[in-house]
C-alpha cells in the first residue's frame, strides 16, 4: 500500500532536502580540501574561512533532517 497522505509527501520532501544538504556539505567538504585559501581572489576567502567553520554543522544539521524525515516517512507507513 503506497502512502499518500499529506504527512507521507512531507516525509518525502524533508528527507529529500536533508538528503540533498548532505550532498551538498559533502561536495562541500571535498572543495574545501581542494582549494588553497591563498590561491583565490580575496573577497572569496571570507566566505571559504566561513564554510570551513560551519561546515560540520550543516552536515550535522542535515543529517538529523535526513534521519527525522525517514522516521516521518516509516510513521506515515504504518
Amino acid at each position: 500500500m503506497e502512502p499518500t497522505t499529506t504527512f507521507a509527501q512531507v516525509a518525502e520532501t524533508v528527507a529529500g532536502l536533508g538528503a540533498l544538504g548532505l550532498l551538498t556539505g559533502t561536495l562541500n567538504l571535498f572543495a574545501l580540501r581542494v582549494v588553497r585559501i591563498d590561491e583565490v581572489p580575496g573577497c572569496v576567502q571570507p566566505r571559504i574561512r566561513w564554510w570551513s567553520t560551519h561546515n560540520p554543522a550543516f552536515l550535522l544539521t542535515s543529517a538529523a533532517v535526513t534521519a527525522a524525515g525517514i522516521v516521518m516517512m516509516i510513521v506515515a507507513a504504518v
